[in-house]
């Protein structure tokens, strides 16, 4: 498997989209609410975007896919979600997210709370839970309970 690296692309007020690439020309990108930041990111890298990981279904995690999907080839990946459209392949629990062209694989770890059908990529060190986790506590209950936020903190 190969080293990753992870670049915070500040969006919005209060967001962060996370770039993921291994030292070759081919990326990921994670929750892209806004395609503006990820296109200059990329740019400015000599990057190109191979893969879109979604952690659930709110605008500013899925507002700029379109956008990027109309740019890049992209292979879109997240939860079992209707409320997501377009996407490649959905996720449930244990299963196994691939990323051939960066030599990587993320488990995914369902995380239901600040929406029912949230998920996080887990792997490499890495843990990109969406809105589950912040470092100062954790998202707001949209769709799920207070018990179920508790378990996927747990």
């Amino acid at each position: 498997m190969s080293e990753i690296s992870v670049t915070a692309i500040p969006a919005f007020s209060d967001n962060y989209i996370w770039l993921i690439s291994t030292g070759g020309e081919e990326c990921a990108v994670v929750d892209p609410g806004d395609a503006g930041p990820v296109i200059r990111e990329l740019t400015q890298q000599g990057l190109k975007l191979r893969y879109i990981l979604l952690t659930h279904h709110h605008p500013d995690h899925t507002g700029g896919v379109a956008e990027l999907a109309n740019c890049y080839d992209v292979s879109i990946f997240g939860p079992h979600d209707a409320r997501i459209p377009g996407q490649d392949r959905s996720f449930s629990e244990d299963e196994s997210v691939r990323l051939p062209l960066l030599d990587l694989e993320f488990k995914v770890i369902e995380v239901p709370g600040h929406t029912s059908s949230h998920i996080a990529f887990y792997g490499h060190g890495c843990l990109f839970c969406g809105d589950t986790l912040f470092s100062v506590g954790c998202g707001r209950l949209f769709e799920g309970t207070p018990e179920q936020m508790q378990s996927s903190l747990d």
